[in-house]
């Protein structure tokens, strides 16, 4: 089967885990945390130039469309899609699905998350074209699954069983499992068998439809409506849009169907991956000085030790402290052990109670 792959970035996320450097108009993905450009840029790049720009599309939310494509502006205007209100992963699944088989490309495609690091980039494209060649000549629902180096609690599992036959090192998907506790997490890094799940996705765009035709038929329904209807780029387009996803649920793509369907394989990936959760991932990001301080802007520490640090525009003192968050804008400053730094979501829960939205 011919025909070019595209993409579909997902970058309707808040990233509430970085506040406050994250905020609701330039949350995490249109950030700059490496100094090289947006995440959001990042990610599209380095799929160049295997799927170059026209082949690539974004799906955010309404009030960050100008953004995204002022920080993409390669990418065709008609190919940032802004949801009407946000649905998770499976109706967007199902958009990409119905919107290139409309276009009659029944072709394969990737669903990759916006807020991601990876390194080289040239691993991720090799892995990724292996990836759109099993979909292209097979039914399968690929995945892409990360070796663990720690018993690490914050991410799902993919548990891996038998090899593909006739695929390089593909594995039959076993079971997807939620976020464990430690003492799970270590059972599944001893095992061998267990992988990160990455939330990155390949699949052709008919096999895929046909999977959530039978396992979620509630959420591509409305969508296929939607491709029959009106085509992005045309003003019949928005209003269409819109009507189709308040009648669609709200669920991962992950419960709507790879839990679900037969054919899901994992490809454990060969690259370095970061999924840049929450702040205590700069360690792995910004420099750190002899003490193991990871910091962005000027920072002078005295008996201090294994912080992170960021206020780019000031310099931040520090004196006695170890293993803290501090994090200046030009409105807040947050401090937080990082062991907490999960946790930011509760402090902006609290903003909203006390009616200080204006910082969220």
């Amino acid at each position: 089967m011919s025909g070019a792959p595209h993409a579909f970035v997902l970058a309707g996320g808040r990233g509430t885990r970085f506040w406050p450097l994250s905020r609701r108009e330039r949350p995490k993905q249109l950030l700059d945390f490496t100094g090289q450009g947006s995440l959001l840029a990042l990610t599209c790049e380095r799929l160049e130039p295997l799927v170059p720009p026209e082949n690539q599309w974004v799906i955010t939310s309404a009030d960050l469309v100008d953004a995204v494509r002022e920080v993409v502006p390669e990418i065709p205007p008609a190919q940032v899609l802004a949801e009407p209100t946000g649905r998770n992963t499976a109706p967007a699944v199902a958009l990409a699905a119905t919107l290139l088989l409309e276009r009659g490309e029944d072709v394969p495609f990737a669903v990759l998350p916006s807020d991601h690091l990876i390194t080289p980039a040239t691993q991720f494209r090799e892995r990724l074209g292996e990836a759109f060649d099993m979909a292209r000549h097979g039914e399968h629902l690929i995945t892409f699954g990360v070796r663990p180096d720690r018993p690490e609690t914050g991410y799902g599992y993919i548990e891996t069983g038998a090899a593909v036959e006739g695929a390089a090192e593909a594995l039959r998907v076993a079971a997807f499992r939620e976020k464990p506790d430690l003492q799970t997490a270590e059972s599944y890094l001893a095992s061998g068998r267990h992988l990160w799940n990455s939330g990155m996705f390949v699949w052709r765009a008919s096999v895929v439809a046909a999977g959530l035709q039978e396992h979620a038929p509630g959420v591509v329904g409305p969508l296929r409506e939607l491709a029959g209807t009106a085509r992005p780029g045309t003003e019949a387009f928005g209003p269409a849009f819109q009507k189709a996803y308040e009648s669609v649920p709200s669920i991962s793509i992950d419960y709507a169907l790879m839990e679900k369907a037969d054919d899901v394989v994992v490809l454990p990936v060969t690259f370095r991956w970061n999924d840049v959760g929450h702040w205590a991932a700069m360690r792995d990001l910004w420099p750190h000085d002899s003490e193991g301080n990871a910091f962005r802007g000027r920072v002078v520490a005295v008996d201090a030790a294994s912080n992170v640090v960021h206020g780019e525009d000031r310099l931040t003192a520090l004196i006695g402290v170890e293993d803290l968050v501090v994090v200046s804008t030009d409105r807040v400053t947050m401090v937080c052990p990082v062991d907490r730094s999960q946790d930011v979501k509760r402090l902006l829960e609290r903003l909203e109670v006390e009616g200080l939205d204006s910082y969220l």
